[in-house]
């Protein structure tokens, strides 16, 4: 698995590295993407190249896999265009792919001319903006054969997956999204508290919990009818809902029994441990600054706790904002080359510190380029 000490981008900063990024980058045929400035593109990283994800699969990632996803927009009342860059790591991913898609990230805000917000995102933890990307997030098992790692080879073949919104996300505004996870192709799989789609390419099925949700049976509706339509139309939906008549047909399908019993009272136990361990309790929020002591070595001190507010900034320097979902780096239009090159290490570590889980979002954005999510953090945000 991803060793997460080595996912930030904390080692790119020299500005020999910068002007060869620059340099680099120029050459990447990825980042020729063409039509509308304004949109959403995604790369899969293949033996430290980057290869684009067809439209028809976006929003589904394999564990074994990393990814970077660009998002552009325009800011309210402006022309003017805002890039956030995700880096996404699956939780099976190599290391050597995972820092392929950091050293892309960064190379990728270059090309952009340092204007972009860039986000580390990790499998089932990522972040609230991430999420409003996609109507679904799908995690497949398995990935790309990379020099250093070797993952299993892709082959359609009969799958089970779940289809479930976390009790976590309730109230949320990504309440409506929901995680579809490929699982164990067997019957303990199954529960009564989500909706699980069996794959068996001519007849797919969506077996329905007696406990399911509304949003997780029309989600699981959607995917079935993409992968349909992806098939040119091959494949036959049937939908069955637990505790029924009429079953066999999906027990054969699953290699089990019809009376093989399902778990009516344990929720999706991976996806609620791994929201909880993401989500924290609510906490005052944290501000920190990092500066140049007497003797030029970096100091971080803390500026504020509580209610943080624009004032409390400073362009000379770089401040790390603790909002306990998230970790944000603000680098200040001003600040030293030594300060913007350990920002985001010094982020990572006061995370370590910070109790905080060491799967926290963290977000690195510029002065001038803050997005809605980091300026609804502030008190009486009013722009800089």
């Amino acid at each position: 698995e991803i060793g997460l000490d080595e996912t930030n981008l904390a080692n790119f900063g020299s500005d020999l590295e910068k002007q060869h990024r620059k340099e680099e980058g120029s050459l990447e045929t990825a980042w020729n993407y063409e039509g509308s400035p304004i949109g959403m593109w995604v790369w899969r990283v293949q033996n430290f190249a980057l290869l684009p994800v067809p439209a028809k699969q976006v929003g589904q990632f394999y564990q074994g896999d990393s990814y970077i996803i660009l998002k552009t927009t325009t800011k309210d009342g402006s022309d003017a265009l805002v890039h956030n860059i995700h880096f996404w790591l699956g939780k099976e991913t190599s290391q050597d792919e995972a820092g392929t898609a950091a050293y892309k990230t960064v190379e990728l805000d270059d090309f952009l001319d340092s204007l972009a917000t860039q986000h580390r995102e990790i499998q089932r933890h990522e972040s609230s903006k991430f999420k409003t990307y996609f109507g679904a997030v799908t995690y497949l098992q398995g990935g790309f054969e990379s020099g250093f790692h070797h993952v299993e080879e892709e082959e359609p073949t009969t799958r089970l997956l779940r289809v479930h919104r976390p009790s976590a996300l309730q109230g949320t505004r990504t309440q409506n999204g929901v995680a579809i996870s490929q699982v164990p192709l067997q019957a303990d799989s199954l529960n009564a508290h989500a909706v699980f789609i069996l794959d068996t390419v001519d007849v797919i099925y969506s077996w329905q919990g007696a406990q399911s949700r509304g949003i997780e049976k029309a989600k699981a509706a959607e995917f079935i009818a993409q992968l349909i339509s992806e098939r040119n139309g091959r494949g036959e939906m049937i939908v069955i809902e637990q505790n029924t008549g009429g079953q066999k047909a999906f027990w054969d399908a699953l290699g089990a029994a019809a009376d093989e019993p399902v778990d009516q009272v344990t929720d999706d136990n991976d996806d609620e441990d791994d929201l909880n361990e993401t989500i924290q309790p609510d906490r005052e929020h944290r501000l920190l600054r990092l500066h140049a002591g007497m003797l030029g070595q970096l100091k971080l001190d803390t500026v504020a706790q509580g209610k943080i507010n624009k004032d409390m900034f400073d362009s000379k320097d770089v401040f790390i904002l603790d909002v306990s979902h998230e970790i944000f780096v603000w680098v200040g239009s001003e600040a030293s080359r030594k300060e913007r090159r350990y920002g985001l290490q010094y982020a990572q570590d006061y995370l370590k510190e910070s109790g905080l889980s060491p799967f926290t979002p963290i977000c690195q954005l510029q002065e001038g380029a803050e997005d809605e999510l980091f300026e609804a953090q502030l008190e009486g945000w009013q722009g800089w």
